[in-house]
């Protein structure tokens, strides 16, 4: 019986530490105190005694009787976090504003944390994490901005922190990089599809605080960072060094901090982000995705004085036909087209009739109407005169004159050409 109640003892009390040291995993933060006290009971023959408990003892008085002490120790803070790109690339448009790319900031340590923020442009000929080309172009006005929980994605009125000003343990939150996409990368040439600038965003550890980070605030690393608030980082007072070891011996009354962030791609000052150096970053990309737009001009003899219909030629007051073809390559970004202007050699003049080449030359449609534009794939055709009025169209001087289009006008919603898509702009000229 003695060892069996013994040997259940021992069960329970093990029991109990495994249960313990559960909850203290689950629930105690960095600076919590935890306390644990042992307690043994024992017999003398067949009585059982009063409980001893760890701190006191059974001697010749009762002072250490039910008067025992908690074992005490802080919990050490573990500094694990990391920062992780969203899933795909951001596509984006030359000239665009606002640009985002997302990333997600995870606390994986035992205490709330801030975070400082910064967004870097990579070198020339990095790897595009999502697979595309290499780093070809540069954004600009790179800045950083925390989700703020209303709507999702990156919106520019409600997204305004510029750090994480706190983050508890076990949380994660969404960080964007915003930039303006320029029109040309570094050598002056167009961006086109599939350009890609390849972005890195890096945390910089930092005090949680409930009304923001101050400049001193924060953690040291060992990269010499300066310049606080969401542009840069900034080194603090703090007596702790990032890079440096956990192995001095641990103070029970101390919390200590024990850096365990892994390595990331690159710091703020562009050398690798090592680990256990207060800072995580990762790579993500812009690809640039625009309308790619092809435009030709063809010509064909309509009319002459001489041959009528029939093989005309291009001589005095014959007509020719030009037929201007714009069309957008399959894949590409939707295009709003707004204007065309084609200046007319000296040679030609414009025909304001549109005329249809029979022997009378009828114009095709009203007397007047001397531009045609047609949206193929939707099956839209319109004409506009040659007069400067509400229509769109225009034409200025005589022969070598100059034909005004404004497709915008003209077209309305046709004006779009999505990926794969054509219009045409047609009109008539006479030689001189």
């Amino acid at each position: 019986m003695k060892t069996s109640k013994r040997n259940k003892l021992l069960s329970l009390a093990l029991a109990g530490s495994f249960s313990l040291f559960g909850a203290t995993n689950a629930l105690a933060a960095a600076g919590d105190t935890v306390s644990n006290r042992a307690t043994l009971s024992y017999d003398v023959g067949t009585i059982n005694q009063t409980v001893i408990e760890s701190g006191t003892g059974a001697g010749n008085s009762t002072a250490g009787i039910g008067a025992g002490n908690d074992t005490d120790f802080l919990e050490d803070r573990l500094i694990n976090f990391d920062v992780v790109r969203g899933g795909s690339t951001g596509t984006v448009t030359p000239g665009g504003l606002l640009q985002s790319v997302q990333y997600t900031v995870t606390n994986n340590g035992n205490g709330a944390q801030g975070f400082l923020l910064k967004g870097l442009n990579n070198a020339g000929g990095t790897a595009d994490p999502f697979g595309g080309t290499v780093d070809e172009f540069d954004a600009s006005a790179v800045q950083t901005f925390v989700e703020d929980g209303t709507n999702g994605g990156f919106q520019s009125a409600e997204d305004t922190a510029a750090f994480v000003a706190t983050l508890a343990a076990g949380a994660s939150v969404n960080v964007y990089v915003v930039s303006t996409i320029p029109l040309v990368d570094s050598g002056a040439n167009p961006l086109v599809s599939t350009n890609v600038a390849v972005m890195t965003l890096v945390a910089q550890l930092a005090i949680a605080g409930s009304t923001g980070i101050a400049a001193d605030a924060i953690i040291a690393d060992d990269n010499g960072n300066t310049s606080p608030g969401g542009t840069g980082f900034t080194n603090g007072a703090e007596n702790v060094a990032a890079g440096v070891a956990a192995n001095n011996p641990d103070d029970p009354t101390t919390e200590e901090v024990v850096f365990n962030d892994a390595a990331g791609t690159q710091d703020g000052t562009g050398a690798a982000d090592v680990a256990q150096n207060a800072q995580h970053s990762d790579d993500s990309s812009y690809t640039i995705q625009s309308a790619e737009l092809t435009v030709t001009k063809a010509s064909a003899a309509l009319w002459d004085p001489l041959n009528l219909a029939t093989n005309p030629k291009s001589i005095p007051g014959g007509f020719v036909r030009y037929t201007i073809t714009i069309a957008n390559a399959v894949g590409a970004a939707d295009a709003d087209l707004t204007t065309l202007q084609d200046v007319l050699a000296a040679e030609l003049d414009l025909d304001v009739d549109f005329a249809d080449g029979s022997a009378a030359n009828v114009p095709t449609g009203i007397v007047g109407q001397s531009i045609q534009i047609t949206h193929v794939d939707n099956a839209i055709t319109l004409l506009c005169t040659s007069v400067a009025d509400a229509d769109g169209c225009d034409y200025t001087g005589g022969a070598g004159g100059t034909i005004d289009v404004n497709i915008a006008t003209v077209m309305g919603v046709n004006a779009t050409l999505t990926a794969g898509e054509t219009l045409t702009i047609t009109f008539n000229v006479i030689v001189q």
